[in-house]
């Protein structure tokens, strides 16, 4: 993997940045100020913790075996890292820009760039789970098919339950970035037989996303 838009390319400066995310990561006040998932905080900081540790028995021991559990391990990291910086973090108000700088995520600007937001629009698909409180929502590309475009990192899938129909996906309030076309949303039993609306829409490795699918709904239980 490169060092993209914001992972640095030097590895040096990648366990420099991880070290900073550990720390972040690591205070549960900044967890719950940010209303970050507890238990995405910790698969994040497993992937972090692992490849430091890779790291460091790599620069005690440079065998090819060390070198590749090394580079394994950093792009678990890294990939663990840019799914949680587009799902809580970067579009995250309670998070300010120094906040965000500090863990490697720039302001976002308005200079163009040649990597443009995805231009395709997807369908939303709802299916029932064997758990009647879950969702599974599916994002289907203009073949009707749960894949991404050539141009998407990933996916931002939006929901809301019951109230008045919106408009747009970029509308509903509670959202989350998934590197698959695929994500089951579950419910409580509080929520039994209300509405919930979903949409999503395609995003790349910068956060920027496309057209939103027409909002989908269905019944929770």
């Amino acid at each position: 993997m490169s060092g993209g838009d914001w992972i640095p390319t030097r590895e040096q400066d990648v366990v420099d940045l991880c070290q900073k995310w550990g720390v972040t990561l690591a205070d549960s006040a900044k967890v719950a100020a940010y209303g970050w998932d507890q238990a995405e905080v910790t698969e994040v900081s497993g992937k972090i913790s692992g490849f430091l540790t890779a790291r460091l028995a790599y620069e005690g021991d440079d065998s090819s075996a060390k070198r590749l559990a090394k580079d394994d391990a950093k792009e678990e990291a890294i990939d663990a890292m840019r799914d949680f910086a587009n799902s809580s973090i970067r579009f995250n108000k309670k998070l300010d820009d120094p906040a965000k700088l500090y863990l490697g995520i720039r302001p976002k600007d308005a200079t163009p760039t040649a990597h443009p937001a995805p231009a395709s629009q997807p369908e939303t698909a709802v299916e029932n789970t064997p758990n009647h409180f879950e969702h599974k929502v599916i994002a289907l590309n203009h073949e009707g098919k749960p894949a991404k475009p050539a141009d998407a990192y990933g996916v931002r899938f939006a929901w809301q339950v019951s109230g008045t129909k919106p408009a747009s996906g970029a509308d509903l309030p509670k959202s989350k970035f998934s590197r698959k076309p695929i994500l089951v949303i579950t419910h409580t039993e509080a929520d039994k037989a209300k509405i919930a609306y979903y949409a999503a829409c395609y995003e790349n490795g910068k956060g920027e996303t496309g057209p939103w699918s027409p909002v989908e709904e269905a019944i929770i239980g």
